[in-house]
């Protein structure tokens, strides 16, 4: 499969802008698996903003779980940041295997199409169907 296009950094919308002598955050994976839930729950009742909080703070735990990456990308997709929401898909889509990369590929075209990167998106999204299909 091909590479997903580069998003240059833009830092006022990625997480990487934060701070760096802020103290890590720890949290168990029971801690991790309530706030995914809550975060979930937000999503479904159309409050990407609550969503994407509690989940740039499991991201921060937790930086290199895919399923989080991939529910950030979501939520900062209907959160309406498009940069990092492509800048999630992208960490997740390179974790992703089988069944999730289309959809998370799908995240990804949309969040370039939602930049209007329009026809990045259409090459895109082309060859990520046309490489499911093999």
């Amino acid at each position: 499969m091909e590479s997903s296009p580069d998003i240059p950094p833009n830092p006022e919308d990625s997480l990487e802008s934060l701070e760096p002598d802020r103290a890590f955050l720890a949290l168990t994976t029971r801690q991790r698996d309530w706030l995914m839930t809550v975060a979930y729950l937000h999503l479904e009742q159309h409050k990407p903003d609550r969503a994407c909080v509690l989940l740039r703070l499991v991201y921060r735990a937790f930086p290199e779980d895919s399923e989080v990456q991939r529910c950030l990308a979501l939520a900062e997709l209907l959160a309406g940041f498009p940069v990092a929401a492509a800048r999630a898909a992208t960490r997740a889509f390179k974790q992703s295997d089988g069944p999730l990369r289309v959809p998370v590929g799908l995240v990804f075209a949309k969040a370039l199409w939602e930049q209007g990167k329009h026809e990045a998106a259409r090459d895109f999204l082309a060859s990520l169907l046309t490489d499911e299909r093999r």
